[in-house]
């Protein structure tokens, strides 16, 4: 009988410790609304009411503006997106999503593997894996994403063990009392300022360029999981100031789509610029992204694209969706992405 006390007492003891580690981690773990974020308030989330699930880089996040998709559209969408975020990446916050959601279309970014051609994308890493659980997807995750310090990145403590002396008041505000207020926001980081650019014409540009192989081989993954799933795929190129080498691949991947029976949607043509009502010296936050009055009009576009080519139910008179209702906002720090 004593040492059925004993055990008890040690089972208590190891249940209480590992709560109160959570509760620590929760309170030091970055928090980043350009990809930790978008994968911390993933679980917050109603079960099964994500109808589209965007995958991709912050031309995603700091593009689509989920509230104007719920109000014009009733579309239940949710960004599950990172910086510079890679395919394999996006394969691995798909599957993390997958566990909780049964997205109708997932809409994917391809900026990725158009501009950057390393296997491993060293600089964001803490921003595409530092909001995932630990579990057996997420060590899958950090094995494809680095080949350095993978127990650190798994772990998730020793990235954020120094940070007692930089807490503020928004790293007490994501323990799992406060799921609902976390499932309100749905990855939209919305970019201030203006930039004067100049519209890119690549008209011109009629090569191919292949992504990288193991671009490639994620790429084959997302299109065959979301088949098992039979959940629709599109692919994406969200406006920016491209460059030719991007367009190049661009061309490859839309001949890929088409082999593969899926839908591209490219956003930076003449053509979508004056659909759009696009203004080059008005609605970019930097080369990269929109600001809020350019994000506005791309999700509008993007919005009558989405009705158009795929059955996504209105879900504004139903219930459950409360929280895309009262959706809130959070802005990007300048410089941030």
């Amino acid at each position: 009988m004593k040492a059925y006390k004993n055990g008890i007492r040690l089972l208590c003891f190891l249940c209480l410790a590992a709560f109160l580690l959570d509760l620590a981690d929760c309170v030091l773990r970055v928090k980043s609304p350009h990809g930790v974020d978008q994968m911390r308030y993933l679980y917050a989330q109603p079960r099964n009411k994500i109808d589209v699930l965007f995958l991709g880089t912050s031309h995603m996040h700091c593009n689509v503006d989920t509230q104007i998709l719920w109000e014009e559209y009733g579309i239940a969408a949710y960004l599950c997106t990172g910086a510079e975020q890679p395919l394999w990446n996006s394969y691995y916050a798909l599957k993390e999503a997958l566990e909780t959601q049964k997205p109708r279309l997932v809409v994917l970014d391809v900026f990725g593997p158009a501009r950057f051609l390393d296997d491993y994308q060293q600089q964001w890493l803490d921003e595409n894996l530092g909001g995932m659980k630990r579990s057996f997807n997420k060590w899958e995750a950090v094995k494809a994403s680095t080949p350095e310090n993978r127990l650190e990145f798994f772990l998730g403590y020793p990235r954020y063990h120094d940070r007692y002396g930089k807490l503020t008041q928004e790293d007490f505000s994501g323990f799992f009392w406060n799921a609902g207020e976390m499932a309100r926001w749905k990855g939209y980081t919305p970019l201030t300022g203006c930039a004067s650019l100049t519209e890119p014409d690549m008209g011109h540009v009629t090569a191919s360029r292949p992504i990288t192989e193991k671009s490639q081989r994620y790429l084959d993954k997302i299109v065959e999981l979301t088949r098992e799933e039979g959940i629709g795929l599109a692919l994406l190129s969200a406006p920016y100031l491209l460059e030719e080498e991007d367009q190049e691949a661009y061309n490859f991947l839309k001949g890929l789509a088409r082999e593969e029976d899926l839908l591209f949607l490219d956003c930076n043509t003449t053509e979508a610029y004056r659909q759009m009502g696009l203004d080059f010296s008005s609605d970019y936050a930097d080369h990269a992204h929109l600001n809020e009055g350019g994000s506005a009009k791309f999700t509008a576009f993007l919005g009558d694209w989405i009705k158009t080519n795929y059955e996504i139910p209105d879900r504004r008179q139903e219930k459950g969706y409360g929280s895309w209702e009262n959706q809130f906002r959070r802005q990007a720090v300048p410089g941030a992405v």
